[in-house]
């Protein structure tokens, strides 16, 4: 669903989009005499953001969220965008406020036009493209940095109005597509299933408190990340730096391989994996749902058919 072939020929004016940011973002940089390699290499991160940033939004909440509402697109498609803007606001470790905020309303609208495009297509691949390209053209055009420099709150109606529009233009063409999209939507394995899971994982008790544990864990991460990037901008040499960070690194790779062991140990869909990909929000968010959701163990579901058999007359 997430890769399926698509007819090429009718992506052409999808396609027509990220060909320009391409384009203009290529025309900046050699405008601003980039070498070549550092275009090959921007070209290669932006691809990569991209890949994560839309397999985990749109392929994987995107999806959830049209899977489970009742409204199947209207309601998944702001969600989803507004969610999309929000994770942005881990930014602020490295920019202003005042940027941090328009970064993430403008963002929201982006978030739109891509969910759209995945919706068009089915195909996220179409996404993952228009994303890169994207993100591509604001790093040359802002001389290299990740960060948003923009202080303008006016750039929110620009970005909202391009698109806002490429997205009902989109939306209104691809009308016929919603159908399909949201069937084969339907047609996906459930994220939590019942599983036969090793002994200790079969304690009900023990699975909640340990999806507990990880939710707190990775909740209070971000604020301690963004607490030593403060501190940091204050400390004096590199070596005092790389001190300070030591301690942080280590509870940040302490965190990652908490939540591969409790996607790994409860429940092993690979498409959990791409929570990992949602940088300080992804884990507490799947440990959110398998707090709530928590995946039983295949010996319950077995011994709970197995009891309403023998209920059953003969």
């Amino acid at each position: 669903m997430l890769f399926k072939g698509y007819n090429w020929k009718k992506a052409l004016g999808i396609l027509i989009l990220p060909l320009v940011m391409f384009l203009a973002g290529l025309v900046l940089a050699i405008g601003k005499h980039a070498p070549a390699s550092y275009i090959f290499l921007a070209i290669g991160a932006t691809l990569l953001i991209g890949f994560a940033e839309e397999l985990s939004f749109r392929g994987l909440i995107f999806g959830i969220l049209v899977k489970n509402s009742k409204d199947k697109i209207i309601v998944p498609l702001f969600i989803s965008s507004i969610l999309f803007g929000l994770m942005h606001l881990v930014n602020i470790r490295n920019q202003p406020l005042g940027n941090t905020i328009i970064q993430v309303l403008g963002v929201m609208a982006f978030g739109l036009f891509a969910a759209v495009v995945y919706m068009k297509t089915s195909n996220l691949i179409f996404a993952i493209v228009v994303h890169a390209m994207n993100d591509f053209m604001a790093i040359m055009a802002s001389s290299g940095s990740l960060s948003s420099q923009q202080t303008n709150p006016l750039t929110i109606l620009y970005e909202w109005f391009i698109f806002g529009t490429l997205a009902f233009a989109l939306f209104y063409t691809g009308w016929t597509q919603r159908e399909k999209f949201i069937a084969a939507i339907q047609e996906r394995s459930p994220q939590l299933t019942a599983r036969k899971l090793p002994t200790l994982a079969q304690s009900s008790t023990f699975r909640r408190i340990f999806a507990l544990v990880s939710m707190i864990y990775g909740i209070l991460i971000l604020p301690t990340m963004l607490l030593f990037s403060k501190l940091s901008t204050s400390a004096g040499s590199r070596a005092e730096i790389a001190n300070k960070a030591l301690p942080i690194y280590l509870l940040f790779l302490l965190g990652i391989a908490l939540y591969i062991f409790l996607i790994v140990f409860f429940d092993f869909h690979l498409g959990n994996l791409c929570w990992l990909l949602l940088p300080y929000i992804g884990g507490p968010v799947f440990a959110l749902i398998a707090l709530v959701n928590g995946a039983r163990p295949l010996t319950e579901k077995t011994n709970q058919s197995k009891t309403i058999n023998n209920k059953t007359p003969n």
